[in-house]
Order: C-alpha cells, then sequence, then structure tokens
C-alpha cells in the first residue's frame, strides 16, 4: 500500500491511497511556535521519525513532501520505502481539506477555531524571526562599521578646520603633520609659549618665538574645547577599530585572516549581511563597491572595472597594473572561500591566505612584463594608418 506523509502547523499526517487518515502526530499546543519553526528547519523531527516509524509497517513506499534535502533521509532504516517529492497529491489534499483533517485528529473542535489559531501563530512566528533577525551579530558589525566610516569623515573636516583656526595663534605648528599629534598638543598645552618651553618639538620644530597674533584667553580656550572634542572622535574610532576586530575574530576569523578586519568589516556591510556574501560568486565579489563604473560599462561599453572595495587591500593596490586585474580574481575567489568557510562550518583555515599568497607568487612570476597583445598593435597601426591619410589629405590640399 501506498501512502502519504504530510505536514502543516498542527504537526504530521499519513494519509492511505484514498486519502483517509491513517495516522497523525501533532505537536503540543503550548510548543506550537517552536515546533513549527523547527519542522521548517533542515532537520528532522520527533514527531516525524515516530509516524514514520508507525506507518512503514503499513505501508510498502511512503511519498513525503518535504523541502529537506535528501540525505536527511538516507540514514533511516526505511530510506529505501520513501519517495520525496514537491509538491504531491497528499499536500494537495491536505490544504484542500485542512479543517476536516484537524478536526479527525481532535487539533480543533469546530472549524470556527482555525482562524484563531493561525492568527496568533502567525504573530508569534514572525515575532520570533524579527527577534533573531535583529540579534544577528553581523548587524553589530555593520553599525560598527558605518560609525567607524561617519566618524573618519567628521575628523577630517573637523581637523581641517582646527588647522585653519590655531595657526593664527601659532602658524609654526602647522609643521606637525600627524593630525593627532597636532591634536593633542592642542588640548594638553593649549598655550603656545608652554608648548615651546616644554622642548617637546624641539627636535621637529626650531624656533624660540612664533609670529603668530596674540588672542585672549577666551579665543584661547573656545579652541581648546573644539580640539579635545575632535580628540573625543579620534578615541572613539580607535575603541571602535579594536571593536570590530574582536567582532570579525568571531564572526569571520577566515576572512579577517586573508582580507584584514577593517576591509573585511567594509565588504560585510556593503553587501548587508555576512550570509548574503556568502552566497555570492567571486566575479560579483570582485567588484563589490564599483557599481557605478558597471552600471557606465553596460550602457556605453567602456572597459568594464577590475576591482571594487577589494582595491583597499594592499597586494592589489601595490600590483603592477598588467596583474592587477589578476591579482584582484584570485583574491575574490579565495574571500568567497573564506566567507562560506565562516558561515558554513566556523572553522578557521590558515591555508587559505597561505593558498593566495602561493596564487599570487605565481602571477608575478608569470607576468613579469607587460603582454602588447595583437589587438593592441591592430589599434598602433590603425592610428597610424589614419594619421597617413590625414597628412596626405592636408598636404594634396596645400598642392
Amino acid at each position: 500500500m501506498n501512502c502519504y506523509l504530510v505536514s502543516c502547523f498542527a504537526g504530521f499526517f499519513a494519509l492511505d491511497e484514498n486519502f483517509d487518515l491513517l495516522d497523525y502526530e501533532l505537536f503540543p499546543p503550548n510548543q506550537l511556535k517552536e515546533k513549527w519553526i523547527k519542522a521548517q528547519s533542515k532537520d528532522l523531527t520527533v514527531e516525524e521519525k515516530n509516524l514514520l516509524g508507525n506507518i512503514s509497517k503499513k505501508c510498502e513506499l511512503i511519498h513525503i513532501e518535504t523541502y529537506k534535502n535528501p540525505h536527511k533521509y538516507e540514514n533511516l532504516k526505511i530510506a529505501s520505502k520513501l519517495k520525496l517529492k514537491i509538491p504531491n497529491k497528499g499536500g494537495e489534499y491536505l490544504r484542500a481539506n485542512m479543517i476536516e483533517l484537524l478536526i479527525q485528529s481532535h487539533f480543533l473542535k469546530s472549524p470556527a477555531d482555525l482562524g484563531k489559531f493561525t492568527h496568533q501563530l502567525a504573530i508569534k512566528i514572525t515575532e520570533k524571526r524579527l527577534k533573531n533577525a535583529s540579534e544577528a551579530e553581523d548587524l553589530l558589525l555593520i553599525q560598527a562599521t558605518n560609525a567607524i566610516e561617519e566618524i573618519e569623515e567628521s575628523i577630517v573636516k573637523l581637523v581641517e578646520r582646527v588647522r585653519e583656526w590655531y595657526p593664527l595663534y601659532f602658524p609654526e605648528l602647522d609643521q606637525i603633520k600627524d593630525h593627532e599629534k597636532y591634536v593633542e598638543l592642542i588640548v594638553q598645552y593649549g598655550n603656545r609659549d608652554s608648548i615651546i618651553s616644554s622642548g617637546i618639538l624641539a627636535k621637529e620644530l626650531d624656533f624660540k618665538y612664533s609670529l603668530g597674533a596674540d588672542v585672549n584667553d577666551s579665543d584661547l580656550k573656545i579652541i581648546r574645547v573644539f580640539a579635545k572634542s575632535i580628540q573625543a572622535l579620534q578615541l572613539s574610532k580607535k575603541s571602535m577599530n579594536t571593536y570590530v576586530d574582536s567582532k570579525m575574530e568571531e564572526i569571520a576569523p577566515n576572512l579577517r585572516d586573508l582580507v584584514g578586519a577593517s576591509l573585511g568589516a567594509k565588504i560585510i556591510a556593503h553587501v548587508g549581511g555576512i550570509r548574503r556574501l556568502s552566497l555570492l560568486s567571486s566575479s560579483t565579489v570582485q567588484i563589490l563597491g564599483a557599481e557605478k563604473a558597471l552600471f557606465r560599462h553596460l550602457k556605453t561599453g567602456e572597459r568594464p572595472p577590475k576591482h571594487g572595495l577589494i582595491y583597499q587591500h594592499p597586494e592589489v593596490r601595490g600590483a603592477r597594473w598588467w596583474i592587477r586585474g589578476k591579482v584582484a580574481r584570485a583574491l575574490a575567489a579565495k574571500i568567497s572561500l573564506a566567507v562560506r568557510k565562516d558561515v558554513f562550518s566556523g572553522d578557521y583555515d590558515p591555508s587559505i591566505k597561505e593558498l593566495f599568497n602561493q596564487k599570487l607568487e605565481k602571477i608575478k612570476k608569470d607576468h613579469p612584463f607587460p603582454k602588447r597583445t595583437v589587438k593592441s598593435l591592430k589599434q598602433k597601426v590603425k592610428k597610424k594608418k589614419k594619421k597617413d591619410k590625414y597628412r596626405f589629405k592636408k598636404d594634396h590640399y596645400h598642392y
């Protein structure tokens, strides 16, 4: 006898060839939300295993309607009796006659109870999924990465302002190129006489007095307060970088080892999540961040971009121009491998970076000089012919 195994929010049902109810395994009413979410996952539930064991004695072939991977059923003793198909006739019958089957299994007392159950269950499942989505670790990482970028933009503008403001009082200090040290001196000393007399800049600056204008204490005080706010942002950026590094080590250790915590976090933030990044092909990863150039290529026929965000990697940025595309392609392939390793296994694999370094050395060895292609030679010949033709016309007209 053939039979069908189908499921709904209430549990699992077994139907015979005539779609009569053979057996059923219902979820406990107080665990309905958790059991239904687990039934939608990849693993088999206890209720499904129990029902399969019960009906395997009566049925020669069991048709199962499921989205689970077939290999989940291969370890069962009755695997030879199972046939997976989506959809099947049993599932179609269940969806058309759900109220009758739920009443027969004593899950519902009356048809009016179905709307109440489904409404409450839908709200609970939605709340659970929203909570799980909000608790995702990569969302915290994305917010921290975006915050760092915004802080960097603010620091650049504010440092530029203080470097235009403070030189009115102490122009000689502008020789200090390090922004953090420049701001730190203003915050710590404020007064130019204190900076000069401290001798802290004796090796870098050779002067004994300043040619800047004299300002009031109130003017100097407000500049110092402004510099303190910049220093607070600089310290906040350092602490966030430390946080991102620790978060990357926890979430994506292989990606962190390959491209660094900062670049890895930027790639994840650009895509919107590490799981979404793991589903992208390496060719897509290669041009992430260069979407405008890609659309311009599709619209106007210009050369396609060779790299996007991964250009920030030192091996891509420092590569020779004729191998930069090859290096970017190799790095993108290893990024895809590293991210999938992080998402689906979570194991740290140092060989990913080693293989990339080996591939990089091979690219450098195989392409020590730029290659003159036939296309480039043809273009040069074409340009020369065009130039000669123009000269002939010019000379002929002059004659």
